[in-house]
Order: C-alpha cells, then structure tokens, then sequence
C-alpha cells in the first residue's frame, strides 16, 4: 500500500510536502542538498553537468510549441506535455542515483522525506525519491 503523502504548513507559510514519517529528510536547498533538482547534477551526456531542474524546465512545451525555457521562465507553469516531463523528471532521478549510489543508501534509510517547496498537484523531488526508494 502507498505511503500516504501529508501537506503540511512550511516555508513563508506556503504549504510542504511530508511522505513517510519523522525523522524527516528535507530534500531541497535548504536541507540535503543532493536531494535537490536544482543542485543535482548529471554526469554524461547528453546533460553533462546541468542539474534536474534545469533539464526538466527546458522539456516543458508550452501552447504554440515554445520550450528550452530557463527554470526561471518556467517554473510553475502547466506545460502541454505534462506527462512526458514528469516521467522524465522520475528518470532524471533514477540516473542521478544509479550514477551516486552513495545516495541510495541515505535514500533507503531515511523514514520519512520531505520538501519545504514541494506543492500539491506539482512534481515534487520528495515524492520522487520517494516512490524510488519503495522500488529498491
């Protein structure tokens, strides 16, 4: 049975994502750091050294077939292809971790992941992680 995914109150009193129990692994910039989009990085081609965020923001298509946006001109926007970037965002995550195994070891122990940032209705790097972690 899935782990039941909380929303709670956090960052400037926006909502968060917790999925597990606590302790809590806070996966963003303001926690583990290697768990954040903006701060993974992959290591081959064809994303040598961009991070998650990066890739996954430029992969929106947008109505009138704009796309290749900056995480900044993107981010938070619904793009057409929503599906397609979400299962390239789970992907980019599975690589990441195939490519850092270290991690995965943190990532199986961890009783609970959470994002500060994360929204309901939008991809969330906790979720992800995760929904990969029950996959181990």
């Amino acid at each position: 049975m899935p782990t039941a995914i909380h929303i709670t109150t956090g960052f400037k009193g926006d909502n968060m994502i917790k999925i597990g129990k606590e302790p809590y692994l806070e996966c963003s910039s303001k926690g583990a750091k290697h768990f954040s989009a903006f701060y993974a990085k992959m290591h081959g081609p064809p994303f040598y050294g961009k991070s998650i965020e990066d890739i996954y923001q430029a992969a929106k298509v947008f109505e009138g077939g704009i796309t290749g946006l900056t995480w900044r001109e993107a981010k938070g926007k619904v793009p057409i292809n929503i599906d397609e970037v979400h299962k390239l965002y789970r992907g980019l995550w599975r690589t990441y971790l195939l490519n850092n195994p270290c991690y995965w070891d943190e990532l199986k122990n961890a009783s609970g992941l959470s994002d500060m940032f994360g929204q309901e209705g939008h991809v969330c790097q906790a979720t992800v992680l995760w929904e990969l972690k029950e996959e181990l």
